[in-house]
């Protein structure tokens, strides 16, 4: 029975990776906002930027979002996961006995 289980070494990887996706995210939007339009040129060139800087921003939070609901999920599944094993395990190992 011990070839049975979920990997849960590559389980906490991928959810420390989109912990670490979704903190990327938060960043980028703060260092986003440093940046635009301000004074650029022309107010075509202005515009064009801050309708840049606000598409770009929504994506972000967006990507930001979709990778928090990810783990949050994946989080669960994963304990799902180890309590049905452990049951799994306990069945057979009372039908060796």
């Amino acid at each position: 029975m011990s070839d049975f289980g979920h990997a849960d070494d590559g389980m906490a990887d991928l959810l420390r990776r989109l912990n670490e996706v979704t903190e990327r995210m938060h960043d980028a939007c703060a260092s986003l906002k440093k940046v635009g339009p301000k004074g650029l040129g022309t107010q075509g060139l202005d515009a064009a930027c801050y309708h840049f800087q606000d598409n770009w921003h929504d994506g972000i939070k967006r990507i930001a979002k979709g990778s928090k609901h990810i783990h949050s999920a994946l989080k669960e599944v994963s304990k799902e996961f180890t309590e049905y094993e452990h049951v799994l395990r306990q069945g057979f190992s009372a039908r060796e006995r």
